[in-house]
């Protein structure tokens, strides 16, 4: 009767690695799932143009920001002021150094501070236009409704229905978090973008009065550069994304789908480097120009 009376527990057996793979899986899956609207969200407001993010509505001209305004106009009288500061060093220069370098001179000084001013005062309708440019070309790219945020390379493999199918699969979850990984890093990067376009318009009337001296035009070529980088760089990035989409790149699931979508970002990443080394190799090759061009005249001279 004891034997009959004993309490019978019940056996189970605990496999800890199936358990945790689960829970990964799930929490990489919601991870995947939660991140792509977010994240389509972002890209859609930044990538296919670059107007005022934070006018409500239509899209409102990039240098229509009151605060962007204020800020240009406050520096583009401090450039007035730099400019009395030019003119005393270039007179000082010329008298030090009886002459000196032509490039001092007032009749080569003066032209460039008046041209400096009207650059300095007009700085925002000009970037406005080339700003313009980088948008039409945008939708010269985008083709309409070619390019959009749900037909974007990595959209198949993030898609539900990709996720669903891979819930089972901890390595194609792996690679879904580090594509997710990938377009935060892109979506980050056109944030920095639109945040130094915002910082190079403001600080236009500097770079202006820069461009006056030649000890100081070395800023201004930089500045330039930023700003054709900063600039231009979506063009490219969205022709990147044109090619992809129109050769079907990571149109099906899987890694093979998620191999192309990395390689469309790695591409697009890449092109704000390849378009700084490309205006680094103008400059380069200007400037050897004239050092050639300096070395024949003497050569001539010297046969003379």
């Amino acid at each position: 009767m004891a034997q009959e009376a004993a309490l019978t527990l019940p056996s189970f057996t605990l496999h800890p690695l199936p358990l945790l793979l689960s829970l990964l899986s799930g929490a990489l899956g919601q991870f995947v799932d939660k991140a792509r609207d977010a994240l389509d969200t972002a890209l859609g407001g930044y990538l296919f143009g670059t107007y005022d993010v934070a006018a409500s509505g239509a899209r409102a001209p990039f240098t229509a920001s009151p605060g962007l305004a204020s800020i240009n106009h406050l520096l583009a009288l401090a450039a007035a002021s730099l400019l009395v500061a030019v003119f005393l060093y270039s007179s000082l220069r010329t008298v030090v150094e009886a002459g000196g370098d032509y490039r001092h001179q007032l009749q080569v000084v003066l032209p460039r501070g008046l041209a400096a001013v009207a650059l300095a005062a007009f700085s925002l309708p000009l970037i406005q236009e080339l700003v313009d440019l980088n948008n039409a070309l945008c939708q010269v790219v985008v083709g309409g409704a070619a390019v959009s945020v749900g037909k974007l390379p990595w959209s198949s493999p993030l898609s539900g229905s990709s996720i669903s199918s891979a819930s089972n699969n901890i390595f194609l979850l792996l690679f879904a978090a580090a594509l997710v990984l990938g377009v935060v890093i892109l979506a980050l990067a056109y944030v920095v973008r639109y945040t130094l376009l915002m910082v190079l318009c403001a600080c236009a009337p500097l770079a202006a009065t820069a461009w006056i001296l030649p000890e100081t035009r070395g800023f201004a070529r930089q500045w330039g550069r930023l700003l054709v980088v900063c600039l231009f760089m979506q063009f490219v990035q969205l022709l990147v994304l044109r090619v992809a989409v129109t050769l079907a790149f990571a149109k099906g699931h899987g890694v093979i789908g998620m191999l192309y979508s990395f390689a469309c970002l790695y591409l697009m990443l890449r092109v704000p480097g390849a378009l700084n080394v490309a205006t680094h190799f103008e400059s380069s090759a200007e400037g050897t120009g004239r050092r050639w061009g300096r070395a024949v005249r003497r050569l001539a001279a010297s046969e003379v």
